[in-house]
């Protein structure tokens, strides 16, 4: 298994990359079980998959007794599909507690959610991923993840294809193609930037509903394509919102050559909205847009497909001037499909009570910043955690609190006072030295 996608995963949803790759290290054994060999299944995922349902006997654990079964395991086309589907499940609700927390408590909320019935099975993830030291990949590259601005959802996908036109073009794989896209061109403006989904893959409303709301992102970008015998484009915004971003993005694709038939927003029972996406996805300032129609009787379809990277590129430039950051055309900034380099990091080590924790975290202007919750739970303290504000609380006190990787960071010294500790640092070693 690639560890680069467990960290895209991670960096799209929060899911610790350590907690992927020790399940798939357990679940599939190096991936050289029966399951990963002859089904993709990294994760022994039960049900039935994109490629259909191997059957298997397996070991289940019943009444904490070892049992042999045999059952219908989820069949994958590739291991992508395999870890991407891994992501899906753990963002369900019953997995809340994995996203953004540190490996220990992750591995402790997937066996208190029954992701296996294996009493022991927190343990086994944990022995695996301090053995083969798996919590360095929960920096991405090293690098502190900045918290997303900007969230883009590429409408439906899998088994979910949208509007199909009589051409053969499915609404899917253009919105995916825009999304992906959009999301190189931001990244290499330095745009924090995320993706609901980065390949073709189905996510229930919930799901793709859950991934936004609780992605720390201010604005989301869900892109569509229309259907109905019309030409032209639309965005359509919040009851809520004020409309700005909606008609920014609608100047857009004007001033790059595609007529907009309207800017709306639709209501549906009494200060609901009408549509999910902007019904359920929280303070997150949502905009579908509709770039054509698909089955337009007139030019849409044509335009589609010769002018979607125009449009999209004149999205990335009219966004870059609504959030106030510095725009370079493709020739300006080139190489739009390559990821930045990832920077270095200037990595402190630490220790609570004499203990040196398996994590490490980093200097912030010369200030020591740490991972709040493997500090907090170092020291026997679980931290808060308000989804409506996004604050961070260690025995009620509010942190300030930078959030990379799904991994909230704090200033030492505000750690340690709210754990009423005294905190050291030990220059030569360049270590962090919590006790109390």
């Amino acid at each position: 298994m690639k560890k680069s996608l467990a960290q895209e995963e991670m960096k799209r949803s929060g899911v610790p990359a350590s907690l992927t790759i020790a399940q798939a290290i357990l679940e599939s054994g190096w991936g050289t079980s029966e399951l990963a060999t002859k089904a993709n299944n990294l994760f022994g995922i039960k049900g039935t998959g994109p490629a259909g349902i191997y059957q298997k006997v397996s070991p289940e654990y019943v009444d904490s007794k070892r049992i042999e079964k045999s059952s219908d395991f989820r069949k994958y086309n590739t291991w992508q599909e395999s870890i991407e589907d891994h992501t899906a499940k753990l963002l369900e609700p019953k997995y809340a507690k994995v996203v953004g927390a540190s490996y220990i408590a992750a591995c402790h909320a997937v066996q208190d959610a029954e992701y296996a019935t294996d009493p022991n099975y927190a343990q086994e993830l944990i022995k695996r991923i301090e053995k083969y030291k798996l919590y360095q990949y929960d920096l991405q590259g090293g690098q502190i993840m900045p918290l997303p601005i900007l969230i883009i959802d590429p409408g439906h996908g899998g088994s979910d294809p949208g509007v199909v036109g009589a051409n053969g073009l499915k609404e899917k794989d253009l919105n995916l193609q825009i999304s992906l896209y959009q999301y190189a061109r931001f990244q290499s403006l330095g745009v924090p930037v995320i993706l609901t989904r980065a390949s073709d893959i189905a996510l229930t409303p919930e799901r793709r509903t859950k991934l936004v709301r609780e992605s720390g992102a201010k604005f989301c970008i869900s892109n569509h394509i229309n259907a109905g015998g019309g030409d032209g484009a639309e965005t359509i915004y919040s009851i809520h919102s004020d409309g700005k971003l909606a008609n920014k993005i609608a100047e857009a694709l004007s001033t790059s050559g595609q007529n907009v038939r309207r800017v709306f927003s639709r209501q549906g029972k009494p200060n609901y909205d009408y549509y999910f996406m902007h019904r359920q996805t929280g303070n997150v300032e949502t905009v579908i847009v509709e770039y054509g129609f698909i089955d337009s009787k007139q030019d849409d379809v044509e335009q589609i497909q010769r002018d979607w990277k125009i449009w999209s590129e004149s999205i990335v430039k009219n966004f870059c001037d609504f959030i106030g950051v510095p725009y370079k055309s493709p020739a300006e900034n080139p190489q739009p499909d390559k990821k930045p380099v990832d920077k270095p990091v200037d990595k402190v080590s630490i220790e609570v009570n004499g203990k040196a924790l398996p994590v490490q975290g980093y200097l912030n202007n010369g200030v020591s910043t740490l991972p709040v919750r493997a500090v907090s739970e170092a020291a026997g303290v679980t931290p808060g955690w308000c989804p409506d504000n996004k604050a961070v609380t260690v025995n009620g006190k509010q942190l300030t609190v930078t959030i990379g990787a799904g991994t909230s960071y704090a200033p030492a010294r505000e750690i340690a006072a709210a754990l009423a500790m005294q905190v050291e640092w030990i220059q030569e070693t360049r270590t962090v030295k919590l006790k109390g």
